[in-house]
């Protein structure tokens, strides 16, 4: 794009080029899936966690008990999904209102 181009579309200056070498892309990669690991493995704990504590009583009648489960699994997930809720949130939640810490995710 030439810059009479550029100027009509109301770009100011180029992007600048940066060089990143090989080693740091590696770190980087590193470090994006550590995060999304401990995320999920947060998820994955805190979301069953706070069905549990929200829905004991119901999830210990027998019959559909697994379904259940998943369902009120799926539906803390969608609130978390939506915004409803964030993992902080839920996480002191747990802490003020059952007296479980999630350590190490945040």
């Amino acid at each position: 794009m030439n810059r009479q181009e550029r100027r009509g579309l109301g770009i100011k200056r180029k992007d600048p080029m940066i060089s990143i070498k090989q080693s740091d892309v590696q770190a980087m990669k590193e470090d994006a899936t550590m995060k999304g690991c401990k995320l999920a493995f947060t998820l994955m704990l805190a979301l069953p966690a706070m069905v549990i504590h929200d829905h004991y009583g119901e999830l210990m009648k027998k019959d559909g008990r697994v379904e259940r489960f998943i369902d009120l699994c799926m539906d803390t997930y969608k609130c978390y999904e939506e915004g409803y809720v964030t993992l902080k949130e839920l996480a002191q939640i747990l802490k003020d209102e059952a007296g479980v810490e999630i350590k190490g995710w945040h």
